[in-house]
């Protein structure tokens, strides 16, 4: 009798630790389950405040790109303004200049008129001497054959404009104040800066400007870029194979002035095949024999047409 109580009493015992344990690990799961909850609440919560902060360091770096933006403007409409003052205060040293040339020919004219109406009494059928006839007929050049020179932006050759600036002045007559004066006149764009690095008071030496934009744009202190740029051109992307092949031969001239024509003919070969951008091409023209730089051009074509 005693034995089957205390079996009862072992499995109600049983039963309700079953039951506690269940009870335990139901409050566990609920408790996990809380947890869990919190944590997405918590990463939601983070989540929002990253995507906050994130929209405000948007709206603050557009702000500060505007402010930039805007303070570029500002500077661009104040060089703007400046270089277009400078070449207002040019314009108006031209039209001096030219007002003074003018003035001093009529005048010389006139002195010559003069001149030889008292030496000759009649200068209309009276030769004249041949002092006077030079001089009247350079101040009549001078009033009716103008020749204005050209513009120079340091864009185009320095050499070949100096050429063409002097050729005009000589034409003209101009001495040597006037060529300045005229040359200052002749800059634009980077290559009027160059006045910034000459006193002012230097700026009526011909010589003066000439050697400072021979320095800045003269071939023989650019002959080691050129060379540089040599050995790194590459055919550009749209570049066709023919103005590929002249600023070639551009560089070449400028980069090696001096040099046989062998010479250049040979760099330029080696410089037009290295630089093409199909390697097919490429290895053709290796195999070719090219005396000139002509003659891998017509090839490459052929190569390109077949």
């Amino acid at each position: 009798m005693v034995n089957t109580r205390s079996t009862r009493y072992d499995e109600e015992t049983t039963t309700m630790d079953v039951s506690e344990i269940l009870k335990f690990l139901q409050q566990g799961r609920q408790e996990d389950e809380r947890r869990r909850q919190e944590d997405r609440e918590e990463a939601e919560r983070r989540h929002q405040e990253i995507c906050e902060s994130q929209q405000v360091i948007n709206t603050r770096l557009n702000a500060f790109s505007g402010r930039i933006d805007g303070v570029e403007q500002q500077i661009e409409q104040e060089n703007r303004e400046e270089i277009e003052r400078r070449l207002e205060r040019l314009e108006d040293t031209k039209r001096q200049v030219q007002k003074e040339i003018l003035e001093k020919i009529e005048g010389l004219e006139h002195q010559l008129h003069r001149t030889s109406i008292t030496d000759s009494g009649d200068c209309s059928t009276s030769p004249g001497t041949p002092l006077q006839n030079s001089t009247l007929m350079h101040a009549e050049r001078s009033v009716h054959k103008m020749l204005k020179p050209p513009t120079y932006d340091g864009q185009s050759s320095w050499s070949m404009y100096r050429r063409q600036f002097e050729a005009a002045a000589e034409a003209n007559g101009w001495t040597p104040q006037e060529m300045a004066t005229s040359l200052v006149i002749s800059l634009r764009g980077q290559a009027l800066e160059i006045l910034q690095s000459i006193p002012e008071e230097q700026q009526n030496d011909y010589d003066r400007i000439v050697g400072a934009l021979e320095i800045r744009y003269g071939h023989k202190y650019l002959r080691q870029v050129y060379q540089s740029q040599i050995k790194s051109r590459q055919q550009r992307s749209n570049e066709s194979l023919q103005e590929y092949e002249a600023d070639i031969e551009r560089l070449i001239h400028l980069a090696y002035p001096q040099a046989p024509k062998e010479f250049l003919e040979q760099i330029g070969i080696q410089t037009f095949i290295d630089g093409l951008l199909d390697t097919e091409m490429q290895q053709a023209l290796r195999l070719g024999r090219h005396t000139t730089i002509s003659d891998a051009l017509i090839a490459a074509l052929e190569f390109k047409s077949s």
